[in-house]
């Protein structure tokens, strides 16, 4: 009977959750993660163990070279570039929006934010100093521009204090069901996450047009030597971010659409339900 009467009580309760449950909240747990993602991305190659594999570009050495060379100069760069990696271990090196991850071989991956530490780290097994190739295009070319992804969370977070004061019904003293509404609210709303969405595709777009730049580059300038990757996990993370905002911007349209054809123009704070039937 105790079991039976406990799962009574938690269903009662899980119906009043649910009750008292609307389109806003959803919006705003969707809006939340987005936010979550995003910190992810900014966070990447902080940490060996965790976010390593959170990174934006991975640079790695390849000990086979291009089978046809023009000019006798191209020649002896590829050669000596060959000799060079014959002779060291080669070491891979991942960067993230702020920092750089390395490791040698099969190695644990060490992680810093100083490109010159890690640089003097593993001096012998870098022959093209891919570190600091890796540091210049973290900080000169930004494969990812932080920038839009710290104006993405203060966006995504004005949103979700705007959606926490969304319309919604509510009963006063004489149980009567009236719409209480905050237009300038649903605007900001509106706004902040329109703003936020445009923001991730802009990063999106950036982070794909740079790496392919990159790694034509990279290809081309090494003669083959070097492969440069993207990151898939930072790929995901920031399109899954930009199909959530771009999501809670046209749910937000349509409930605005929908909460005004219940409001009566000259009284726009407090509207009586009934006489909009």
């Amino acid at each position: 009977m105790s079991v039976v009467s406990g799962l009574s009580t938690l269903s009662k309760f899980l119906g009043g959750v649910l009750n008292d449950v609307g389109y806003h909240h959803v919006l705003m747990a969707m809006t939340i993660v987005p936010t979550i993602l995003v910190s992810i991305l900014l966070a990447g190659c902080s940490s060996p163990h965790s976010m390593s594999s959170i990174y934006v570009l991975s640079l790695s050495y390849q000990k086979t070279s291009r089978t046809v060379l023009h000019g006798s100069l191209a020649a002896d760069i590829s050669n000596s570039i060959s000799t060079a990696l014959e002779n060291s271990t080669g070491i891979e090196v991942r960067a993230g929006c702020f920092n750089l991850c390395v490791r040698r071989g099969q190695e644990e991956w060490e992680c810093s934010r100083d490109a010159q530490a890690l640089q003097t780290r593993f001096l012998d097994s870098d022959p093209l100093s891919l570190v600091s190739l890796a540091s210049a295009v973290r900080d000169d070319i930004m494969i990812i521009f932080p920038g839009f992804l710290v104006t993405q969370i203060v966006l995504h977070s004005i949103a979700c204090i705007a959606l926490a004061a969304f319309p919604r019904w509510y009963y006063d003293e004489a149980g009567k069901r009236d719409l209480f509404s905050r237009r300038s609210f649903a605007r900001v709303a509106q706004f902040a996450s329109g703003a936020a969405a445009l923001f991730g595709l802009a990063s999106a777009l950036w982070q794909h047009t740079a790496a392919v730049a990159v790694r034509s580059i990279m290809s081309t300038a090494s003669y083959g030597h070097v492969i440069s990757r993207d990151g898939t996990a930072a790929v995901t993370l920031t399109w899954v971010s930009y199909a959530l905002l771009m999501l809670v911007f046209i749910v937000i349209l349509r409930l605005r659409s929908y909460v005004q054809s219940f409001e009566d123009p000259d009284e726009p704070e407090e509207v009586d339900a009934s006489s909009a039937k």
